[in-house]
């Protein structure tokens, strides 16, 4: 049945209301929704229609049934229009309804309503249309829809919790996989990077260069560093094989081309060759090449070859150096031994075997104490360590003992080598032997410390322990006492019997002199005949007179030389420190002084230095001062003694004699200037101005004679003429020169000469003595008998005229040993052709006795002193007689 509920008003569901508020009233069967719409606004029509709500809800029923849930349809404002439930009426509204007020800007939405208007806990869900402002809302039964999703779960659990776990735990393996597998990559790259790193850092580290020859196409790379290494800029040098070619030198180029070659074939492996290869500059530059066929084609030819260069220059170099160090250590003479920081010998050469006598299996592993000599200072040993430790090296002599027992020196140098760490690695020692050198050393040390004849401290050393002795005496308070000992008469001795039994004689005086005195006092030969001794420790000045007598007695023994019976005596003298001096020079001087002083008193004897023979010595000293300037101050004078012939006195000679007269000390005796002429050496200049002042007076002399007509015997002008002068100048060429240039014949000059010069056999003075001879100048031999005369040289020597010392004729007419001497003198002399002139006769029967006994000529007080020139020449008329 048709029934029909509350009309609408309103243009459609969204704005229409119904007309009455009549309830609306249940019906089986179906429902029809009543819509009414009103069309136009002047003209209403109101149109009316029914629509079916099941034409909409029995799709939801379908798929919902009524104990699960319901479908509503409604308005925006709550207003029901349909339900899939009865009880549920169109118009109804939802008081309690959730929907949102916002429905035009929410389209969609749901919600839980624990306990609705609908009694059970409900999920309710609302989707609004865009179109019409209706709204379809769904309610479920929260419980019976939990219930399925729960079975549902459980299901879903059941099967895929398994297979998700399973999947999981398959990603997860898989991620670890994945996740090791890009490790191991990442590990490879950066392995990869590291080993690349690495063999560039080798590369460059090493200076190595790399090169790759691809055989095909005959090119070949070299990298930057390999050009570098030869000095060549990047693009100085091509790819074509053909450049390396040429680099290499001509003399290595076969031998590398055919190890190349080896390789190429499969006959080696690898390609190693050392060569050399022409750099930028020239030079020649040693290379270590290595490299290998990095690929072959299928018939196994060579593809590519690649390999590097190493610059083996410095190298080679220092195997060079090692070699030539290897061959200098095996070929030197300096032993080399070289130990361990533990002091242990490890290695020596072929050298020290020899001078040790020690081979390398006996050496190595001792210990260089092993040379110990035991003659070495302990504090030596100290000294060297010490200096190894501090400066690393340490040189020196040194004893040590040979493996025969032979202890030889060595002069030694040792160099400390440390390690890395600055620790002590090895020691290395070199040491030579020196032993010829130290016995040549000591022997000259010997020569020039000792007196060669005698073995005596020479001056030298004398000075030494004198020195020594003085300090230990100072600081002892104890005198020293130093004598000066001279040998008198030893020139005679010398010159009479020769060198040879001159030199016994001064042997056997060293032995007695070191006789007279203690091991520890001093002898020493000064040079000479003359000695001395130095007596330290000395108490009591009175031991020194005790030593002093001993030597002069043991000195006056006879010597016995070569047969021949000598005797000498002793002068000494004494000085004593610190009474007259404490240093070496005084106490010497004074010594020396002292001397003098005995010779001067009669000689064997000794006397104490004092303060009178220091005035006596300045007064010497100002006299040599004095007589250097007195020939420029025309302070001398020659005196002319006339010689006259003792059987009628006529005189036809004469003899220059010297004289001096000081300015403030008026005329000086000769004895006392002329022997300092001689020490000085003034002598020879003295000498020959005397020679030129009686040579111009024989000149006047003569000149005068032949003005006076005489004819008279030929004058002749004796001139003394010194030792010395012989030894040094040429004065016979000046003497000769000066006579030519004065006219004057050379005999009417007569040479003074002593004995003591002919003694001395020197060729140069016999040269000498027979130009003057053969030149016609007149010699005369002086102070005969007053040496020990010798009849050989009066034999060897053309003697012209010999003059009897004034000793022999002064006694002649008292003393009957005198006269026989004399007259044996002039009959020796004249049966060997000379002429004989008798010195100092001053008496009349001195005069008979000489004429009586064949004397030829006198000389002395009797005829004339020494007379000034000009007083001379006017005394004496040419051939004038005296008596």
């Amino acid at each position: 049945m048709l029934r029909i509920g509350r009309p609408w008003i309103g243009r459609d569901f969204g704005d229409g209301h119904p007309m009455d508020v009549a309830n609306a009233q249940a019906f089986d069967g179906l429902s029809f929704i009543p819509v009414m719409k009103t069309i136009g606004r002047q003209t209403q029509v109101t149109l009316l229609a029914a629509v079916n709500p099941d034409y909409f809800l029995n799709s939801y029923s379908r798929k919902l049934s009524a104990n699960q849930g319901l479908v509503e349809v409604m308005r925006y404002d709550g207003t029901m229009l349909m339900a899939t439930q009865d009880a549920i009426v169109p118009g109804m509204r939802h008081i309690e309804s959730q929907v949102p007020d916002n429905l035009s800007e929410t389209e969609s939405g749901s919600y839980d309503q624990a306990t609705g208007e609908y009694g059970v806990p409900m999920l309710t869900a609302f989707r609004a249309s865009r179109l019409f402002p209706l709204l379809v809302v769904v309610h479920l039964d929260r419980d019976r829809v939990l219930l399925k999703w729960e079975r549902e779960t459980r299901l879903i659990l059941l099967i895929v919790l398994p297979a998700l776990l399973a999947l999981i735990i398959l990603a997860v393996i898989l991620q670890v996989r994945r996740r090791q597998a890009s490790l191991q990559r990442a590990q490879a790259r950066r392995a990869l990077q590291e080993s690349e790193e690495r063999w560039s850092f080798a590369l460059e580290g090493s200076g190595d260069g790399v090169w790759d020859w691809n055989l095909v196409d005959d090119r070949v790379f070299f990298s930057p560093r390999w050009k570098q290494m030869f000095g060549y800029a990047e693009h100085e040098i091509g790819d074509a094989h053909s450049e390396w070619v040429g680099l290499v030198h001509p003399e290595d180029l076969p031998r590398v081309q055919a190890e190349q070659q080896a390789c190429m074939a499969g006959r080696s492996q690898h390609y190693t060759s050392e060569y050399r290869m022409r750099c930028r500059d020239g030079s020649w530059k040693w290379i270590l090449t290595r490299g290998m066929v990095a690929s072959r084609d299928a018939n196994g030819m060579p593809l590519r070859m690649v390999g590097t260069h190493t610059d083996q220059t410095e190298r080679k170099l220092a195997e060079e150096r090692m070699q030539l160090a290897a061959s200098v250590y095996e070929a030197a003479a300096e032993a080399i031994v070289v130990t361990d920081a533990g002091n242990r010998i490890i290695s020596i050469n072929p050298a020290f075997t020899e001078m040790t006598g020690y081979s390398a299996q006996e050496a190595i592993g001792q210990t260089p104490k092993m040379l110990s000599s035991g003659r070495n200072d302990p504090a030596l040993y100290q000294e060297m360590w010490r200096s190894l430790r501090e400066t690393g090296q340490w040189k020196g002599e040194i004893w040590n003992r040979r493996k025969n027992g032979e202890i030889y020196a060595e002069w030694l140098s040792i160099n400390t080598l440390l390690d890395a760490q600055g620790q002590v690695f090895r020691h290395v020692a070199m040491f030579s032997d020196i032993t010829g050198r130290k016995n040549a050393e000591e022997l000259i040390w010997k020569q020039a410390s000792y007196d060669v004849l005698t073995g005596l401290p020479n001056r030298r050393l004398l000075f030494d322990r004198l020195t020594q002795e003085m300090k230990r005496s100072k600081r002892a308070g104890h005198r020293l006492a130093l004598f000066f000992i001279d040998l008198d008469h030893f020139k005679e001795v010398n010159d009479t019997l020769g060198h040879d039994c001159g030199d016994q004689l001064l042997i056997e005086a060293a032995h007695r002199i070191s006789s007279c005195v203690r091991a520890s006092d001093t002898v020493a030969r000064l040079g000479g005949d003359e000695f001395a001794v130095v007596l330290p420790n000395l108490d009591d000045p009175s031991r020194a007179e005790q030593i002093a007598a001993a030597i002069i007695k043991t000195l006056a023994t006879p010597f016995s030389l070569n047969g021949h019976d000598a005797y000498v005596t002793a002068s000494i003298g004494i000085s004593l420190c610190p009474d007259d001096g404490q240093d070496i020079e005084s106490l010497m001087k004074y010594a020396d002084q002292a001397m003098y002083v005995s010779k001067n008193n009669g000689r064997s004897c000794f006397n104490f230095f004092t303060a009178a023979m220091q005035r006596h010595a300045q007064q010497r000293q100002q006299m040599i001062r004095d007589l250097h300037g007195a020939l420029a101050a025309g302070q001398f004078e020659v005196y002319f003694q006339p010689i006259a012939e003792l059987a009628d006195g006529t005189v036809t000679k004469a003899e220059a004699l010297l004289r001096w007269r000081h300015p403030q000390l008026g005329m000086i005796n000769p004895a006392q200037f002329i022997p300092l002429a001689e020490e000085t050496g003034l002598i020879c200049e003295i000498g020959d101005w005397v020679f030129y002042e009686a040579a111009s007076m024989a000149k006047r002399w003569q000149t005068k004679r032949e003005a006076a007509g005489s004819r008279a015997k030929p004058i002749q002008i004796s001139v003394n003429k010194s030792p010395r002068q012989f030894y040094t100048g040429a004065t016979q060429e000046s003497w000769l020169k000066h006579l030519q240039q004065l006219g004057l014949p050379a005999n009417c000059i007569v040479i003074e000469i002593t004995e003591g010069l002919l003694m001395e056999d020197r060729s140069s003075v016999v040269s000498k003595l027979l130009q003057l001879r053969n030149s016609g100048i007149r010699v005369a031999l002086d102070d005969f008998g007053t040496g020990y005369s010798s009849m050989s040289y009066l034999r060897k020597f053309d003697i012209d005229f010999l003059k009897i010392d004034q000793s022999f004729i002064g006694d002649i007419a008292e003393n009957p040993n005198d006269q026989v001497i004399a007259e044996a003198m002039i009959a020796m002399a004249h049966k060997l052709g000379m002429q004989v002139i008798a010195e100092g006769v001053e008496t009349e029967q001195q005069r008979r006795l000489l004429v009586a006994a064949g004397c030829d000529y006198g000389q002395g007080y009797l005829f004339s002193k020494p007379l000034p020139a000009e007083e001379f020449l006017a005394s004496f008329q040419p051939a004038e007689q005296l008596a």
